[in-house]
């Protein structure tokens, strides 16, 4: 192996490396918010496993996800890191598997310059950590695409299967994934059909037609069925809402993970002829993907989802596109420089294409939420403060949170050295605008665990709580009516938070009025919290 060949692994293990370390940093004290938690509450709600495999939520929860999580909770428990492992993995092997064909087709530069922008995407990075199925359906899709487009090549029935598998999982875990990876297929069979009507062959149209055949059963089965059975359901979630003009402009800095205009437009421009370029280098995976992009397209404006004219969930509906989306930024990258670089000295050429992706990378690195996320203790960082939009004064979560009184007890915390005392938090919900601590924990910068009170006061259950006889063993939540989970998380101070979100907690004040009859006076107490003294102060 030349020293070239293994300065370029030794790059790609490095590249890899850096996307495991955003993706796992702080993983283990990350609080089940928002969606992450439909799946607990239908694996809960004592449905047997046929009914979850038929059924569809007005929360919507993936099918497979959740019969994996009830099997879990039946087996041993799972706690929150357990629900987000397959999305990890799922991750991580895009980074991987997406820098290793870029390689392949576009040379050891594009590969590692892809890559890197796989490892650092915001948007990619966060549903790596999330228990929701994002990951994984970005990661098949892909997989179902390009095996579509190698059986095309090669004519060999075990990448049709592949592609049948991948594709079939995918519209189970996430039936919105549905046309992304079913158009091409449809794509194909009408370009044999056009071909058998010319040429009066009509055993062209066979391969296709099996194919097709089986998909449809495959997806009327796994999803299709389910909705079928609950178009009452269904129809809560569909035509509520269709994209605008500030949906369009806001989804690319959600793709991108930017705040910047300028950045953002940089990134575009650079796109441009690097969807030329993808073109004609595999120009079969370019109109794949195309018909997978324009046909979730319509689907989005037939169907009209609730909240899609939000960017996030818009950007969320078409997330295949992003990974094609940052390679041709890479390419367009590569494409601009390389009129430049071929006048170098190969060594210098090289290095030079490096610095200036490394700049690149960098810029983009700064300038979205990851400086954030990296803070320390940071048990939010799934949280919309962060999430929701990456333009900041484009956050309506950060602008409601941004308006509720500060206590000044959070002050007094801040005095402390960080990490040294240890918090449980009483008085929010599971929606994450109702987790003040996001903005809080960023002033005193101490760990946190959530205060469960379902069976220690007001009428259980509450949201963002579970049992745990029921197996959802969470890790970074403590029970009130168990007094021993408080002393085994050691925890310091159990804070009652009077305000839920933009509303004041209405049923709070009987949990306070009862703790301090088990516990004595809070130590602080004033309008928006009260908090109570466990251990002794140092």
């Amino acid at each position: 192996m030349t020293a070239y060949k293994k300065s370029t692994w030794a790059v790609f293990a490095i590249v890899l490396a850096f996307a495991a370390f955003l993706r796992v940093q702080q993983i283990d004290i990350q609080w089940l918010t928002d969606d992450e938690w439909h799946a607990v509450y239908k694996a809960t709600s004592g449905v047997s496993y046929g009914d979850i495999a038929t059924a569809v939520g007005v929360a919507d929860f993936s099918i497979p996800q959740t019969l994996l999580y009830k099997w879990l909770a039946a087996h041993g428990g799972v706690d929150e890191l357990g629900m987000r492992l397959p999305m990890l993995a799922a991750g991580l092997l895009l980074v991987a598997g997406g820098g290793w064909w870029a390689w392949r087709n576009f040379g050891a530069a594009a590969g590692l310059g892809f890559m890197s922008l796989l490892a650092i995407s915001p948007l990619l990075v966060n549903y790596s950590r999330n228990a929701r199925p994002y990951a994984l359906t970005v990661l098949l899709a892909w997989g179902a695409l390009l095996a579509l487009a190698r059986w095309r090549r090669q004519c060999q029935w075990r990448w049709a299967w592949g592609y049948a598998a991948s594709a079939s999982l995918a519209c189970w875990l996430h039936m919105a994934v549905a046309p992304f990876v079913l158009a091409p297929l449809a794509w194909i069979a009408m370009g044999d059909a056009w071909q058998a009507w010319k040429t009066r062959n009509w055993a062209i149209l066979r391969p296709s037609c099996l194919l097709g055949l089986g998909m449809a059963a495959a997806v009327a089965l796994l999803a299709g069925l389910p909705m079928l059975m609950n178009t009452a359901t269904l129809s809560t979630r569909m035509g509520k809402d269709l994209p605008t003009l500030a949906t369009w402009i806001g989804v690319w800095f959600c793709w991108l993970g930017v705040d910047s205009r300028l950045l953002m437009l940089l990134c575009v421009l650079l796109a441009l002829p690097g969807a030329l370029a993808l073109y004609r280098r595999r120009a079969d995976v370019f109109g794949l993907a195309c018909a997978g992009v324009l046909a979730t397209l319509a689907a989005i404006y037939c169907s009209r989802p609730a909240w899609v004219q939000n960017p996030l969930t818009f950007g969320r509906y078409l997330l295949p596109v992003l990974p094609p989306l940052l390679l041709c930024v890479t390419l367009g990258t590569q494409r601009l420089l390389e009129r430049w670089l071929a006048k170098l000295p190969v060594v210098q050429a090289r290095v030079a294409w490096a610095l200036v992706f490394t700049v690149l990378a960098g810029l983009l690195l700064a300038d979205g939420p990851a400086l954030e996320l990296l803070e320390r203790p940071n048990n939010f960082t799934l949280h919309s403060w962060h999430q929701f939009d990456y333009r900041v004064r484009h956050n309506p979560v950060r602008t409601l949170l941004n308006d509720l009184p500060e206590s000044p007890f959070w002050r007094r915390l801040a005095e402390l050295p960080p990490g040294s005392v240890r918090l449980a938090v009483a008085g929010h919900g599971l929606e994450s605008f109702t987790l003040a601590d996001a903005r809080w924990q960023r002033i005193h910068r101490q760990p946190l665990w959530s205060a469960q009170r379902t069976g220690y006061c007001g009428k259980p259950p509450y949201w963002g709580e579970t049992d745990p006889a029921s197996g959802f063993l969470l890790k970074n939540a403590v029970s009130l009516a168990d007094p021993a989970s408080l002393r085994r998380a050691a925890i310091d101070y159990v804070v009652f938070d009077r305000w839920a979100g933009n509303r004041p907690e209405t049923e709070i004040d009987a949990c306070i009025a009862r703790f301090a009859r088990e516990y004595g006076a809070p130590e602080y107490e004033d309008a928006n919290v009260a908090a109570f003294r466990l251990t002794p102060a140092p």
